[in-house]
């Protein structure tokens, strides 16, 4: 009776081993990415933040341009939560000071170019207490290394960038005006 526990343990193992490994790794390959920079709850209570991304970046995929009028979203590589949630959340994260208003963005473009970059397109406009301001952002940031992760990573990049550039003009905005 002593000899079948030994045997019967190491199949157990490695069948508990076998089951483990399969756990961690999705069977269909499938990719799941978050901006790094929507890590943080929205950091300013007086200031609202919506952001609307186009239709077609709203599918889940990373997408990327392969020619001058051609998308591609990714199948297998894709948003961990919806895009617009994670812009909205690194967008008022990123905002320097305490604005008070709505901030509303549409984003026409968060993707990677075939010529290997990460470009980000659209345009805001934030209604304060004392001002109104709009603008138009077109950022891109090249890629270092292949990959999706390198998208990723490029891509947050231009929306820091983007969110500065807001920031800038709210802030701009916001200061009196010299009579």
């Amino acid at each position: 009776m002593e000899t079948k526990g030994p045997a019967l343990a190491l199949p157990l193992l490695v069948w508990v081993l076998a089951l483990a490994g399969c756990a961690g790794t999705p069977a269909t390959g499938e990719r799941q990415y978050l901006l790094p920079s929507a890590g943080q709850p929205a950091a300013h209570p007086a200031l609202i933040v919506r952001v609307r991304v186009a239709g077609y970046l709203d599918q889940g995929g990373l997408v990327l341009e392969t020619g001058p009028t051609t998308l591609t979203t990714a199948r297998q590589h894709r948003w961990a939560e919806p895009l617009g949630a994670q812009l909205e959340r690194a967008l008022a994260q990123a905002l320097p000071g305490d604005p008070a208003g709505t901030l509303t963005v549409r984003v026409t473009r968060f993707q990677g170019t075939a010529d290997g970059q990460a470009r980000v397109s659209g345009e805001w406009h934030f209604y304060g207490r004392e001002n109104d301001t709009t603008g138009v952002f077109d950022v891109r940031r090249p890629l270092q290394r292949d990959g999706y992760e390198e998208l990723v990573t490029r891509l947050d990049a231009a929306w820091a960038a983007v969110a500065a550039q807001i920031g800038a003009r709210m802030a701009a905005g916001a200061a009196p005006t010299a009579r």
